[in-house]
């Protein structure tokens, strides 16, 4: 402001003047377009449950990946695999993690994965089986190493996900919304980290996995006995509630759970009442070193009806009010 004045006050010489004003214009217009998203991408719930988005593998497609944030590493499945022929090379097995069966891989090279015209080149991942029948396969999974450059803005009020290269969108900022830290967590021998969130529940916390590769949030049995000590949860038969008390990988695998009812779950100042969710001792905490804590993975289910913007470079995440559910269109 100081600048401004001095410019348009008259107290800089004429010919400093409009060079200054060009600079400053640039310098706005470079602040605006900073909020501007690089991409954006359509993505519905499908694949029971999952956030599934549009991508290309080496210029063919558009082909089904799921949106993982708890995968450090994009991988595809076989289907795609028969299609483009992945080559194997040299390499260490990566270790990929489901929440019942984890398996070593052997490297493949994948080429090229773009999705909304932001590309992820010479990508060395693993192909994975396909799920059996009549269970339909996706073609990938897009993790970390694809969405962790970015604020990754999820809004089911358009069903579309918008990636900014620079924090993220002045939205944040609006009254309805609320800031957590998105703590980032190295576990075991990953070179990448997984990211972890804060929910309280009652009068206690307890650590979560920001994990949008699982249908529905889930809980291990540590958080369980502790919450049902504090009576922080209750039980929920089967019959009568309204999620199903199974969980699934991205290996296929399927496991009955058991369900409780958390009457009220608080991350920030955003609130979820009567929230159901999976009680299972997944491998994941296992694998992660956090099986005899209270432990918990936070699924896509919580973002149904929420905006949320995942900030990986300032660690931040950003939870905003409840929208309106999207209406199918009428024929």
């Amino acid at each position: 402001m100081r600048l401004t004045r001095a410019i348009f006050g008259g107290r800089l010489p004429p010919k400093q003047a409009p060079a200054l004003v060009v600079v400053l214009a640039l310098a706005l217009f470079s602040i605006a377009k900073a909020q501007d998203p690089v991409a954006e991408i359509p993505y519905r719930f499908d694949y029971d449950g999952w956030i599934t988005v549009p991508v290309t593998v080496n210029g063919e497609g558009p082909y089904d990946f799921i949106v993982d944030t708890g995968a450090t590493l994009s991988v595809v499945f076989k289907n795609l695999d028969a299609k483009q022929n992945f080559p194997y090379i040299e390499g260490e097995p990566r270790r990929i993690l489901g929440l019942i069966e984890t398996n070593d891989l052997p490297p493949r090279y994948i080429g090229t994965v773009a999705s909304g015209g932001q590309v992820m080149e010479d990508v060395v991942s693993v192909v994975i089986d396909d799920w059996l029948p009549p269970r339909p396969t996706p073609q990938g999974v897009l993790g970390l190493d694809f969405l962790s450059p970015y604020a990754v803005h999820i809004d089911p009020a358009t069903q579309t996900i918008k990636l900014y290269d620079s924090g993220p969108p002045d939205a944040v900022d609006a009254r309805g919304w609320s800031k957590v830290r998105l703590a980032p967590q190295s576990f075991g021998d990953s070179a990448r980290p997984l990211y972890v969130v804060k929910a309280r529940i009652r009068s206690k916390t307890y650590p979560f996995i920001l994990d949008l590769g699982a249908s529905g949030t889930i809980i291990n049995y540590p958080a369980l006995r502790n919450m049902l000590a504090m009576r922080r949860v209750t039980v929920r038969s089967s019959a009568t509630a309204s999620r199903s008390p199974q969980v699934h990988d991205l290996f296929g695998n399927e496991a009955r759970s058991q369900l409780v009812r958390i009457q009220r779950m608080k991350i920030g100042r955003a609130i979820w009442r009567n929230k159901i969710v999976s009680v299972y001792n997944s491998k994941v905490f296992n694998e992660l070193g956090v099986g005899d804590v209270p432990y918990g993975l936070l699924g896509a289910d919580m973002i149904r009806d929420r905006r949320i913007v995942i900030d990986f470079q300032n660690n931040r995440l950003h939870i905003g009010p409840r929208v309106e559910k999207r209406t199918a269109p009428s024929n």
